[in-house]
């Protein structure tokens, strides 16, 4: 089979993959409520701009089918930016398709490992220990590091849509994840206060929240890979369709390493 070769074209909007002039992949970063400088109206404006032929939305399939008909109208009054987005595109163009490019199951998978009973109360416990100075020199260095990535990875919510469809906030993201997902898990995995308390999953278990944690982490990973290949999947089986991927902005980096490293393995 004759090897895909890809282009990165970087763009004030998006980051775009070219597969041998026949396909093309834009990946968009999002924010997914409206906020000072971003809305649903600014995100129809650049499907406007991009034209493209599958829109593919970070929701599973059942998060899918309860948010859009066949028609992909809205069935219901939905507050986030990208399906109201792309019912409005697919209305004024309706030879356009949408999809789903999500890990399956999402919220069931979390619940059944008790990463979404978790969160909150580690979050709360790691911040308490932190706040009352029982952590060690090094641990309270990460912890603070880590407020401030996430500090100021937030504060892109507010402001233009170019200003987090960049390679510089996708390098922030990147670091601020690594933050989360491996120093302060290390962290947490020293702290004799996380394996002390627990918390009860939907499948009747009780784990630690630092098992819960453990999970969580490892989620991230898993949900990012699933989604970069049920991307290109659906490239592959869409032979020269535009395809725009709508994708909150923290998952941006993500997604462009996997897809760029899956398409040099073809």
């Amino acid at each position: 089979m004759k090897s895909i070769q890809i282009l990165l074209i970087i763009s004030l909007l998006s980051i775009n993959f070219s597969y041998c002039q026949r396909k093309t992949l834009t990946i968009i970063g999002t924010v997914h409520f409206p906020s000072r400088n971003f809305n649903a109206d600014t995100l129809f404006k650049i499907l406007e701009n991009t034209k493209p032929d599958i829109v593919l939305l970070e929701l599973d399939s059942a998060l899918f089918s309860r948010t859009f008909d066949k028609d992909f109208k809205l069935k219901y009054q939905s507050k986030e930016n990208e399906p109201v987005a792309t019912s409005k595109y697919i209305h004024m163009h309706p030879l356009t398709k949408a999809g789903y490019f999500d890990f399956p199951n999402r919220d069931y998978y979390r619940n059944q490992r008790g990463i979404k009973q978790a969160e909150i109360n580690a979050d709360q416990l790691l911040d308490s220990l932190y706040r009352i100075k029982v952590l060690t020199k090094r641990q309270a260095a990460i912890v603070k590091k880590f407020y401030a990535l996430t500090e100021e990875l937030n504060s892109y919510v507010e402001r233009p849509l170019t200003d987090f469809n960049n390679s510089k906030t996708d390098r922030l993201a990147k670091r601020r994840q690594f933050y989360q997902h491996h120093k302060i898990r290390k962290v947490i995995n020293e702290c004799q206060e996380f394996s002390e308390r627990t918390v009860k999953t939907n499948s009747g278990l009780i784990v630690s929240l630092k098992e819960a944690y453990g999970s969580l982490c490892d989620f991230w990973d898993l949900r990012n890979k699933t989604m970069s290949a049920n991307i290109l999947n659906v490239c592959h089986q869409n032979p020269g369709k535009k395809v725009v991927v709508l994708t909150g902005f923290f998952h941006r980096y993500y997604l462009i390493k996997e897809i760029q490293g899956k398409d040099r393995r073809l």
